[in-house]
Formats: structure tokens, C-alpha cells, sequence
């Protein structure tokens, strides 16, 4: 049993549960919430391993980009606040003004007063504090790349990113060597997937993290099961970077992260 699954017979978190609308009122999980339960927890006992690292003398913020219904925050709100007490706040941010608004209702009704929620895009959010972890759950297409984007601008030592639906490069893939793989609409998106993950952990390690990918949850809870975890460990990476360049340059896209990193172009 892992240390967040653990949680499950403690009633106080079956009353969460329950407030976020994961659980019926008699604390049972909703049969057609079973997976999300599953990765909200497998992605929270992650976040919780990286918070171990931050010092324990300050507060630790995290921003979670695309938060839905705030699900991973509220999850790993209890955890740090019941099983391993310390300082933290989250942060959500959300382009829906409905389910934002959902999120500050339920902050309300747990009482909880170290968390924010906004209506904003991720790459256009400001938060007032630093955030040491930026992450996202299955943030749609290139939402991903903003929480991405996001984290190496806050210069947040952690970022966490379980990508959804990547779209971009598959639509923009052109003449490549793989060409007779992509002619298959299937294959292709696989592909597009592929080149796109990868893209992504090069930009991080480009802007000097340490990165492991990794599925996190068994693919019956979920096929998107990836999991880029990023740390911050060392200068800028120029190797990282060429080799980056030489992937896109091989597919002959133009990533929409580079709008937001225009370091990553090749110079003129």
C-alpha cells in the first residue's frame, strides 16, 4: 500500500472525498471515478517525494496548471497537512471560471485557508509567489507546454507533467525520414506523441533540469500515463539543446513553445 492510498481508511479524508465529489455521501468511491482517484493519488505521492527535498523551514508553494476541479491540490493539501505536517500552498490556475469557482467553494467548505484559485491561462498567470513545484494533470495539448513553459520561467526547482491529447506536432509534422510511418493517421498521432515528449524533456534539460520519464500509473487506470519529472540541478545545457534542434529540424516543426522560449530557435 503507498503512503497516499494509505489515506483511504481515514475518515477525514473519506469527508474530502466526499467534498470533492469523488466519493457518494456514504464515503464509497463513485465507480466512474475509480481511475481518477487512482492517478490523482499516484501523481500526489510524486509531488509529495519532491516536497520532501524543499527545506522544511519556509513554506513550500505549488502551482498546479489547468487544476479542473483541484483534485491533485486538495488530495495533496490533506497529505501534507495530516500524514507529514508542513508549511505549503497551492496555487490553481484555470481558463474555466466555472470550475475555479468550484474549486473556491470547496476550499470553503474544508476550511482551508492555504490555497488560491484564478481564472487566467498558464502562460499569462502571475502568481505573487515563487512556486517550488509546477505541475499538471493530463493539461490538454499545449496547455502542457505552458505548465512547462511556466516552470523554467518561475525558475521552479520541480516541474511534474503528465502530458493529454498532444496534438500540435502531429498537425504540423511535415516531411521527415519516418515518412511511411506517419502516413498511417494512427501511427501518426503515436508518433506525434513521441516526438513531442521528447521535444519537452530536451527543453527542460536545455534550461538545466535533471529529467526521468516515467508511467506512473498503470496504463489500465489510464493510456496517458506518462510522466515527465523535471528538477532544477545545473546551469542552462547547450548539448540538450542542439539535439533538440536536431529533432524538430528532423520532423520540420515549429513547436508553439518556442513563442515562449525564443532561445530555443536557432540563432540568425
Amino acid at each position: 500500500m503507498t503512503y497516499a492510498s494509505a489515506c483511504l481508511s481515514e475518515d477525514k479524508f473519506r469527508h474530502l472525498l466526499r467534498t470533492v465529489e469523488l466519493a457518494r455521501p456514504d464515503g464509497e468511491i463513485y465507480a466512474n471515478q475509480q481511475g481518477k482517484l487512482q492517478e490523482t493519488l499516484a501523481l500526489s505521492e510524486h509531488l509529495a517525494i519532491m516536497l520532501r527535498k524543499i527545506s522544511r523551514r519556509r513554506s513550500a508553494t505549488l502551482l498546479d496548471c489547468a487544476c479542473g476541479k483541484g483534485y491533485v491540490a486538495f488530495v495533496l493539501n490533506y497529505l501534507t497537512v495530516h500524514r507529514e505536517p508542513r508549511l505549503t500552498h497551492f496555487i490553481g490556475v484555470d481558463r474555466n471560471p466555472q470550475l475555479i469557482q468550484k474549486c473556491k467553494k470547496t476550499q470553503r467548505m474544508l476550511g482551508l485557508d492555504n490555497m488560491s484559485f484564478h481564472t487566467s491561462s498558464i502562460i499569462e498567470f502571475a502568481p505573487v509567489m515563487k512556486p517550488d513545484i509546477v505541475y499538471c494533470l493530463h493539461a490538454c495539448d499545449t496547455a502542457t507546454d505552458e505548465a512547462i513553459v511556466k516552470g523554467i520561467l518561475l525558475n521552479s526547482r520541480f516541474i511534474a507533467a503528465v502530458p493529454c491529447c498532444q496534438q500540435e506536432v502531429s498537425r504540423r509534422i511535415k516531411a521527415h525520414p519516418l515518412k511511411s510511418v506517419s502516413q498511417f493517421a494512427t501511427l501518426k498521432e503515436r508518433l506525434g506523441s513521441l516526438v513531442t515528449d521528447t521535444l519537452r524533456t530536451l527543453v527542460l534539460a536545455a534550461a538545466g533540469y535533471k529529467v526521468d520519464v516515467f508511467e506512473f500509473v498503470s496504463s489500465k487506470v489510464t493510456p496517458k500515463n506518462l510522466m515527465l519529472r523535471a528538477e532544477r540541478i545545473w546551469p542552462e545545457n547547450p548539448d540538450a539543446l542542439k539535439q533538440y534542434r536536431q529533432l524538430r529540424n528532423m520532423f520540420n516543426v515549429e513547436p508553439m513553445i518556442e513563442d515562449y522560449l525564443p532561445w530555443l530557435r536557432s540563432e540568425q
